[in-house]
C-alpha cells in the first residue's frame, strides 16, 4: 500500500505540471511571437509617414538615412515597394524581392488591405518573420513598407519558456519524490499501528490500542473508532469469562453435596436400584469434570501468563508413568522415544496438562494389545511432544472440528468426555505461542502433536505438572 501511495503522490506533480504546463508554455511561447510580430509592425508604420514623402515628393535620401538606422538599431531588414511590387528602396538580402513579393502579406498590402490582426500582418518563412503595411496617402496606396526580422532571438526566448517550464517540472517531481516516502509513513502510520493493534487483539492481547494523536483527521477517527470496538469485545470477554469462572465455582459445591448426597441414600436403594444410582454418580462425576475442564478453560484464555524453562523429557516421563496405571490393566502399552534431553518456553504446568489430555484420548481410543507411542522431536526453533495410537482415528472433518469446545467424535459413547479436552489443549498451546497439529497415523489411528518455542538445553529448568486425568474424563 505505501509503494502505491508513494506512486500516487509522486504521479500527481508530474500530471499537474503536464496539464498545466504544457499549456502555459505554448501560450507563453505565442505571447512571445506575437509581441515580436506587434513590435515590427509598430517599426513598419513609422516608417510610413517617410514612405509617404518619398512616394509623393521624391525625397528618397530621407528614406534611405532612417531605414539605414532601424536596420542598424534592430538588426532587422526593411525595404519599399511601389503600388505595381516593384522594389524602390532597402536591403532586400538574402531574400529576393520577387520572393518577398509572393508572400500574403505582401500581396495583401499591394491590394490595399489593412488590418489590426497581428495574424494577418505576417508571414513566417523558415528563416524569416515578413511583416508588410501599406503607406496610404489621402486614401490612396502609394508604396507597401515590409519588414524582414530573423527568428534566432524569437527561438531563443521560445526556448527558454520550454526550458524553464521543464525545469520547473523536474523541480516539482524531485520534490515531490523527496516528500512522498515522508508523507506516506505520516499518512500510513495510524495504519500500521492498527494493523499492529489488530494483529495483537486477535493474538489474544485485549489491551491492545490505537494511538489516536497520528496521521490525518479521518485515520484518527477510525483508530478512535478501534479503541472504542476494542474496548467493548474487551468487556464481553471479560463478562464472559467472568461467568464461566463463577458459574463453574458456584456450582461445585452443590455438586459435590449432591454426590455426598447420593452416596448417604445407598443403603435405602433396593438392591434393583443400585444401577440406577451408579449412573446417577457417573453422571455427577461427569458434570464435576466438565466444570473442572471449563475452569482450566478460563484460566488459559484469561490473557498472558509468565513463562519458565520446562524439561520437557522429564514432564513426559512422569505424565506417561502416571498412564500407565490406566493403560496396562486395559493391555495398552505407553511407550516414550525420542530426544534424551529437550527444553522448551511455556508457562508453568501447561505442557504436562496438553500431554494428559493426548493421553486421555489416545488411552481411551486405543484397542487392547496396542500401544501408544509418545516421541519427543526438536528443530531450530520448537520442541514437539508427539502422541500416536492404533484407534480409529478421525476423518479429515472431524480433525478440523476436533478443537472445537464441546464437540465429541461420532464414535463417542454417551456420557464418555466432556468435549473440551482438545480444546484445552488447543487454548495451552496458544498461551505458550505454540500449536497443535492432529494428523492420521502411519498406520491408523490418530497423531497428535503440540509444538512450542524450544530453549537451549544446556540451561536449567523446572515445571510444575498438574495433572488432567480425573477433570478431562
Amino acid at each position: 500500500m505505501r509503494r502505491h501511495l508513494v506512486a500516487a503522490l509522486v504521479a500527481l506533480p508530474v500530471v499537474v505540471v503536464t496539464l498545466l504546463g504544457l499549456p502555459l508554455a505554448l501560450q507563453l511561447s505565442d505571447e512571445a511571437r506575437r509581441e515580436l510580430v506587434h513590435t515590427r509592425v509598430t517599426e513598419a508604420r513609422r516608417l510610413v509617414p517617410t514612405v509617404v514623402r518619398a512616394m509623393t515628393e521624391g525625397e528618397q535620401a530621407g528614406l534611405r538615412r532612417q531605414i539605414a538606422e532601424y536596420q542598424d538599431r534592430t538588426g532587422g531588414r526593411a525595404h519599399v515597394f511601389d503600388t505595381e511590387g516593384r522594389s524602390v528602396v532597402g536591403a532586400l538580402h538574402p531574400l529576393p524581392a520577387e520572393e518577398l513579393t509572393r508572400q500574403s502579406v505582401v500581396r495583401a498590402a499591394l491590394e490595399g488591405q489593412f488590418t489590426d490582426s497581428s495574424d494577418r500582418q505576417f508571414s513566417e518563412l523558415a528563416e524569416e518573420l515578413v511583416v508588410a503595411v501599406p503607406a496610404v496617402h489621402r486614401g490612396q496606396l502609394v508604396g507597401v513598407v515590409v519588414v524582414c526580422s530573423p527568428l534566432d532571438d524569437l527561438e531563443l526566448r521560445q526556448w527558454t519558456i520550454w526550458a524553464a517550464v521543464a525545469v520547473t517540472g523536474a523541480l516539482a517531481l524531485a520534490a515531490s519524490g523527496f516528500l512522498a516516502e515522508p508523507l506516506a509513513r505520516w499518512i500510513l502510520r495510524p495504519v500500521r499501528c492498527l494493523e499492529g493493534a489488530a494483529r495483537r487483539f486477535a493474538a489474544g492481547d485485549h489491551t491492545a490500542r490505537v494511538p489516536v494523536r497520528l496521521g490525518p483527521p479521518d485515520l484518527r477517527v477510525l483508530a478512535e473508532t478501534f479503541n472504542h470496538l476494542a474496548e467493548q469485545v474487551q468487556h464481553q470477554v471479560t463478562v464472559q469469562k467472568s461467568f464461566v469462572s463463577d458459574a463453574s465455582h458456584q456450582l461445585r459445591s452443590p455438586l459435590v453435596a449432591l454426590r455426598l448426597r447420593l452416596e448417604n441414600l445407598e443403603p435405602h436403594i433396593a438392591r434393583d436400584g443400585s444401577g440406577s444410582l451408579e449412573q446417577a454418580l457417573g453422571e455427577v462425576d461427569r458434570m464435576a469434570g466438565i466444570l473442572n475442564a471449563l475452569l482450566l478453560l478460563a484460566r488459559a484464555e484469561s490473557g498472558a501468563q509468565a513463562t519458565e524453562r520446562v524439561d520437557v523429557r522429564a514432564v513426559v516421563e512422569e505424565r506417561v508413568a502416571s498412564w500407565r496405571l490406566v493403560s496396562e490393566p486395559r493391555g495398552i502399552a505407553v511407550t516414550v522415544e525420542g530426544e534424551e534431553e529437550l527444553v522448551a518456553t511455556a508457562v508453568a504446568g501447561t505442557v504436562d496438562q496438553i500431554l494428559d489430555v493426548f493421553l486421555d484420548n489416545a488411552v481411551r481410543a486405543a484397542p487392547a494389545g496396542t500401544a501408544v507411542r509418545v516421541r519427543l522431536v526438536e528443530d531450530a526453533a520448537m520442541v514437539a511432544v508427539q502422541c500416536a495410537d492404533a484407534g480409529p482415528g478421525m476423518t479429515a472433518a472431524e480433525r478440523a472440528r476436533a478443537c472445537d469446545r464441546f464437540w465429541r467424535g461420532a464414535g463417542a459413547a454417551t456420557g464418555e468426555g466432556s468435549g473440551l479436552g482438545l480444546a484445552i489443549a488447543a487454548s495451552l498451546a496458544r498461551v505458550n505461542d505454540g500449536d497443535i497439529l492432529l494428523q492420521e497415523a502411519p498406520g491408523g489411528g490418530l497423531h497428535a502433536e503440540v509444538r512450542l518455542p524450544a530453549r537451549c538445553p544446556s540451561e536449567d529448568g523446572h515445571h510444575a505438572p498438574a495433572s488432567l486425568k480425573e477433570s478431562l474424563r
